[in-house]
C-alpha cells in the first residue's frame, strides 16, 4: 500500500506522505504567486505614461536640469554625475516603482509642464517655469509629482512620490524665477 515507505508503518507513513503533499501544495501556491507578481511587474513597467510620446522626453530633461540646478546633485555612492544618471532606463524604473496616486498626480504635472517649456529650453529657463507656476498655481501636486520623479531618476536613495527633496527644489525654483535673468543683468551693464 504504501511501497515507497515499506519500512515504515502505516501511521508514520501516513503522516510522512501528508507533510510531502503539504510541502508540494505550499510550493505550488509560492510558485503560482511568483508567475502572477512576474507577469504583472513588465505590464506596469510597459504601460505608457500618457498618450504624449514625448512625456518620457520632457521627463528625461526635466531630470537633467534637476541634476545641475542649484548645484550639481550628490552622487550618494552611484557611478557617473548626475547628469550622466539621467537614464531612459533609470526614468523606467522608477515609473514602474510609482504607486497609482503619484501616476496620476504625474500625468496632471506633465499636462501643466508641457504648457510651460519644451525640450529645447535651457536649464535656466525649466528652472524660471517651474518657479513661476508653482509661485502662481495652487496645483503643485502635479509639479511635486514631476520634480519627485526626476529626483528618483538621478539618484536611487529617493523613492517616486517623496516630497521633500522635491519641496525644497521647487522652493528654490521659485526664489531663482523672482531673480534677475542672467542676460538681462548682462545687458543693463
Amino acid at each position: 500500500m504504501f511501497p515507497r515507505y515499506s519500512g515504515l508503518s502505516r501511521s508514520a507513513a501516513g503522516a510522512m506522505a501528508e507533510r510531502v503533499a503539504r510541502r508540494t501544495v505550499l510550493a505550488g501556491t509560492v510558485a503560482a504567486a511568483a508567475v502572477s507578481v512576474v507577469g504583472v511587474v513588465p505590464t506596469a513597467a510597459a504601460a505608457p505614461l500618457t498618450s504624449h510620446d514625448s512625456d518620457e522626453e520632457l521627463l528625461l530633461h526635466v531630470a537633467g536640469t534637476v541634476a545641475v540646478l542649484p548645484v550639481a546633485f550628490p552622487a550618494f555612492d552611484e557611478l557617473g554625475t548626475a547628469k550622466q544618471r539621467v537614464t531612459k532606463k533609470r526614468l523606467q524604473q522608477v515609473l514602474s516603482r510609482m504607486s497609482d496616486d503619484v501616476r496620476g498626480d504625474l500625468v496632471d504635472g506633465l499636462a501643466q509642464v508641457r504648457t510651460m517649456l519644451s525640450v529645447r529650453d535651457d536649464e535656466e529657463t525649466v528652472v524660471r517655469a517651474f518657479g513661476r507656476a508653482a509661485a502662481s498655481s495652487a496645483q503643485v501636486r502635479g509639479l511635486l509629482a514631476v520634480v519627485s520623479a526626476a529626483i528618483a531618476t538621478i539618484s536611487s536613495r529617493f523613492e517616486p512620490g517623496q516630497r521633500p527633496a522635491a519641496e525644497l527644489w521647487l522652493d528654490y525654483a521659485r526664489r531663482f524665477a523672482a531673480m534677475p535673468a542672467r542676460g538681462r543683468e548682462a545687458g543693463a551693464r
